[in-house]
């Protein structure tokens, strides 16, 4: 989802004191590494702990914001397994959306 692109930068700047935008000489697949080690208290850690809640009870005391993060990843993730042609649009458009920021914000550089 592209607003996830503002929570990895957030979340980055939080856990590793760095702003991705001033770090020119790392190359993606650093940066790549820095994302995939994001903790549970980031930004970017506290969304993917409420989409992957399975616990019925828990998410029954979910905050007004925490059931519209939760309801919002479950209707992506059903209409990506219902095979709705127009997901897969918007998923590609925005998947390379993203990919236009991490090159903007990031550099090209070591392309992986």
């Amino acid at each position: 989802m592209e607003k996830d692109a503002v929570l990895i930068e957030q979340s980055i700047a939080k856990q590793y004191g760095i702003i991705p935008s001033e770090q020119e000489e790392l190359k993606y697949s650093d940066w790549a590494k820095l994302v995939s080690g994001l903790m549970e208290d980031t930004p970017l850690g506290r969304i993917v702990s409420i989409r992957s809640e399975t616990d019925r009870e828990a998410i029954k005391k979910f905050t007004s914001e925490q059931k519209k993060v939760y309801n919002d990843w479950q209707r992506f993730r059903s209409r990506k397994i219902m095979g709705d042609p127009e997901f897969f649009r918007s998923y590609e458009e925005q998947m390379k959306a993203l990919e236009r920021s991490f090159a903007a914000a990031f550099g090209k550089k070591g392309g992986g």
